[in-house]
């Protein structure tokens, strides 16, 4: 069962990492909006840049609560003996509803992802990760958006095969400044299921909506 992987925490090393990102949203229509991100993943206390990426997406809101969208994104990863590419293209669909001061949002992101960093004969092939998040945001507190969020990558193999690779637990507190302009400072738990890896990351994000 993969929820016994969640719960074993021997033999896992732990790191430290500071991601910074600036994103943009501008509506198009009504119902269709147009959003990009920049990202920048530092290793350990910043000495090492270990990716840099860029994504541009579309949501369209089917109704007030139901949402879809599709993005791609490119980034750099950080090898041994450099950097590599990755590509990827995602599906989303999702829901999200108010209840008085609290906002809660669930979203279904299915990525199909190719690494140009060929290690063995299976990396040749795209592979698909489907990733899914839950999140609570508290709206009471004026210009504060303190939230929380789990979200579970599954890796989604040849023979139907859906299992854990990665789980995030998370909390940011968002502020804003002016209106559609806003500063986002959290601290996420990343438990890497697979690599038997923990890692704590700093989260620090600068929007704005045009």
């Amino acid at each position: 069962c993969a929820c016994f992987g969640i719960l074993s925490v021997s033999a896992q090393t732990h790191s430290f990492q500071v991601w910074t990102s600036i994103g943009t949203s501008v509506d198009l229509s009504k119902k269709l909006s147009l959003e990009f991100e920049a990202e920048s993943r530092f290793q350990q206390t910043g000495a090492l840049l270990k990716q840099a990426s860029a994504e541009l997406g579309l949501d369209y809101n089917i109704t007030k609560h139901f949402f879809v969208g599709a993005s791609y994104k490119f980034a750099d990863k950080y090898r041994k003996n450099g950097y590599f590419p990755v590509h990827t293209f995602a599906a989303i669909a999702g829901y999200k509803k108010k209840f008085g001061n609290l906002r809660i949002g669930y979203q279904n992101k299915m990525n199909l992802e190719k690494n140009t960093y060929i290690k063995k004969a299976e990396d040749v092939r795209p592979s698909f990760v489907d990733k899914n998040k839950i999140k609570l945001v508290y709206t009471g507190i004026d210009r504060l958006r303190p939230s929380v969020f789990v979200e579970t990558y599954h890796l989604v193999g040849n023979e139907s095969r859906y299992a854990i690779e990665t789980i995030k637990y998370g909390i940011n507190c968002g502020v804003e400044f002016r209106k559609q302009i806003g500063v986002n400072v959290g601290y996420m738990f990343r438990q890497e299921i697979v690599d038997r890896q923990n890692i704590s990351i700093v989260t620090i994000a600068l929007s704005k909506e045009l």
